[in-house]
């Protein structure tokens, strides 16, 4: 058995030694029937000599219909002529992209643009754009002839970046940039995307179609009310981003408008972006009753006088003591109890200089004998702003806080207060809130 083994191994050899020669015959009595030059005499060209021709006849290259001029190099005849060098290019155009860490100028350079006219036309298109160019934004460039020590300069820049406007520079006679601002309309929509928790949120957003920019903004919101640690398999997510798309076709993703969870244990959440009195919030559409929020010290200092009958240290009688001292050196920062409105910021007899608060209940409060005011009549405040600094004008017999609450027209103690009501939205605007949400969930998913 292993004899014919072997014999029948020794055949197949045999076979395969008969086949390369018979097909090496083949393409020599190929080359004698069919000379190469003749296959190629139609343009009239030089061609390869006889050694060439085999090799390619081997190769299978063979007529002019069969790919036989393929990778022939021009050479010098009637239709071509040779030349001494290369002319140089009057200008390239090419396209860059900006950098995720080195912005607009360092891109340039990269892409062949001189140190100097990369600076001045990121400067330029800085001071057009009203910021820096995001990261990934493409920019279309043209390139002049090179000078003297081989750089191109810079001739013109197209880019976009914001998907609502566009800007170009160019390079004037004078040898200074130029830029054209463009507008660009743009229609912004409302996009949902909802699903369900499995391995893990982030990524079950993602696979809802959500970018890692939105996933991350989602999960930051959500986080303003909940241990997002805490969100188990099952729950589900809702998010609005808002998605803009240009006249010229070009579509982004905006910010982000809603972020609800609905969760099989613990509270739900629908946190809804919302704009009042210029201010950015994020209410939960959920939760929009009236709440108690505490007031906090204006100064970190020791009480120095309480509230009630006291002798004046100035005047010698005695006479109600409406508010708290707090002793604190000059020029201390006064931060607002809460959010409110100024009633009043100036100058107030006795008080010295003072500022007075209207928060959400009606409740007032006052800080006096200050040495400077940070704020001014009609504008609002949040807890904890600087709205001045400690002083000691008016009456006083040094520096320190006088700090008085009123409700409902009379001085109270402040360290009996716990805190002041309010309602996120009343009115028209709680109206207009809670319409809107209506239309978020009225969206249909992806």
């Amino acid at each position: 058995m292993g004899h014919r083994i072997r014999t029948i191994g020794k055949q197949r050899r045999g076979w395969r030694l008969a086949g390369g020669a018979a097909a090496l015959l083949a393409a020599g009595a190929l080359v004698g029937a069919a000379p190469f030059s003749d296959a190629l005499a139609d343009d009239g060209a030089p061609v390869p000599g006889a050694d060439m021709a085999a090799e390619l006849a081997a190769a299978g290259v063979t007529s002019a219909d069969r790919g036989a001029l393929s990778g022939r190099r021009m050479v010098a005849g009637p239709a071509v002529t040779l030349l001494a060098s290369a002319p140089e290019r009057p200008f390239r155009e090419l396209v860059a992209r900006v950098g995720a860490s080195d912005g607009l100028a360092a891109s340039l350079r990269r892409a062949g643009v001189a140190r100097g006219d990369a600076a001045a036309a990121a400067a330029a298109v800085r001071a057009a754009a009203g910021g820096a160019v995001p990261a990934g934004t493409s920019v279309r460039l043209r390139l002049g002839k090179p000078g003297a020590n081989g750089a191109r300069p810079l001739e013109a820049l197209d880019l976009k970046p914001r998907v609502d406007l566009a800007v170009r520079l160019e390079r004037n006679a004078d040898g200074n940039f130029s830029v054209r601002r463009e507008a660009i309309g743009v229609t912004a929509t409302p996009q949902r995307l909802s699903g369900r928790v499995d391995d893990g949120l982030y990524w079950a957003l993602r696979a809802a179609g959500a970018s890692p920019r939105a996933a991350q903004d989602y999960l930051r919101t959500i986080a303003r009310a909940i241990d997002v640690g805490e969100v188990a398999r099952g729950d589900r997510f809702d998010l609005v981003i808002e998605r803009r798309a240009s006249a010229d076709g070009d579509s982004s993703l905006g910010p982000l408008l809603y972020a609800g969870l609905d969760r099989a244990q613990g509270a739900d959440v629908a946190l809804m972006r919302w704009n009042s009195g210029g201010e950015e919030h994020w209410l939960d559409a959920l939760r929009l009753d009236s709440e108690t929020r505490a007031l906090i010290w204006p100064v970190a200092a020791r009480i120095s006088s309480g509230f009630g009958m006291r002798r004046h240290p100035i005047l010698r009688y005695k006479r109600l003591h409406r508010g708290i001292d707090f002793a604190a050196p000059r020029g201390t920062p006064i931060q607002a109890a809460a959010d409110g409105v100024v009633l009043h910021a100036g100058r107030a007899g006795g008080y010295g200089n003072q500022v007075r608060l209207r928060h959400a209940d009606g409740t007032i409060t006052s800080y006096s004998h200050m040495a400077s005011l940070h704020v001014a009549p009609g504008t609002a405040v949040t807890q904890g702003q600087v709205i001045g600094t400690v002083g000691s004008t008016g009456l006083s017999t040094g520096p320190h806080l006088h700090y008085e609450v009123h409700r409902n027209g009379r001085a109270v103690d402040p360290r009996a207060v716990e805190g002041v009501a309010s309602a996120p939205l009343a009115g028209e605007a709680l109206a207009a809130f809670k319409s809107r949400y209506a239309r978020y969930q009225a969206l249909p998913i992806g």
